[in-house]
């Protein structure tokens, strides 16, 4: 992607960032509860649920980094197709009211990708053979590609809507990470995608707005007269 023109931005992230950004969105580790013991009297801890194993690579996501800019999908639908035309690249950047956007890809879900439990004919599948817990799509298999169906199983069980579909071949599209070397990556200007970032557990681009919202709402100043309505005496 030379042809963009940008520098690689830098990978490295300060651990005192990460941290603050796992603060907001929350990192998917479940909850250790208690159960009540037996006649013995006690409460035992109950055993969490394992975590899917962290991929060698991922997508790291500073997404109130993201200036809007749309080069990631600019430079994927050129790696992957040849052509600039966003609806068929594999990130899609959301925008939210009031000017709030960042990119959405592949969560890297590993064995608990529910794309893959979801579909009926077993068209996806986690490719795990250089470590990057991507999905792998058999367009021979996928009801859309094979037998012209409209199934959007994959889509709908994604937990983070991560999965687009092709406006042609109406094939899913879903980041495989360019077989280690993304595109998006190398074009993005604000490191908003870098790669050993934060990763995210996989949510709703709309709980992501909220978030974002949240954070950089200025509160109103405690000396703001009260607004009140008008009434026909002014």
């Amino acid at each position: 992607m030379a042809k963009l023109g940008l520098k690689k931005p830098d990978q490295t992230q300060p651990p005192d960032r990460m941290s603050r950004r796992e603060m907001l969105f929350g990192a998917s580790v479940a909850a250790a509860g208690v159960v009540a013991g037996s006649a013995v009297g006690y409460a035992a801890p109950r055993k969490k649920a394992p975590s899917p194993a962290v991929p060698d690579l991922w997508i790291g996501r500073n997404i109130d980094d993201c200036t809007g800019c749309r080069l990631c999908q600019v430079a994927c639908s050129v790696a992957k197709e040849d052509k600039i035309q966003p609806s068929i690249a594999r990130v899609t950047v959301y925008q939210f009211y009031p000017g709030i956007e960042f990119p959405v890809l592949c969560y890297q879900c590993g064995d608990d990708a529910k794309c893959v439990e979801a579909c009926p004919v077993e068209a996806l599948s986690v490719d795990s053979s250089k470590k990057l817990n991507t999905i792998k799509i058999d367009t021979s298999r996928c009801l859309r590609t094979a037998k012209g169906g409209d199934c959007t199983l994959c889509q709908d069980e994604c937990p983070g809507t991560a999965v687009t579909y092709h406006p042609t071949t109406k094939a899913p599209l879903i980041c495989d990470l360019c077989g280690g070397d993304p595109a998006c990556l190398k074009s993005c200007p604000s490191s908003t995608i870098t790669t050993r970032g934060v990763k995210m557990a996989a949510v709703k681009p709309i709980q992501i707005a909220g978030g974002l919202i949240e954070k950089y709402k200025v509160p109103p100043s405690p000396d703001a007269p009260v607004a009140r309505p008008l009434t026909p005496e002014g």
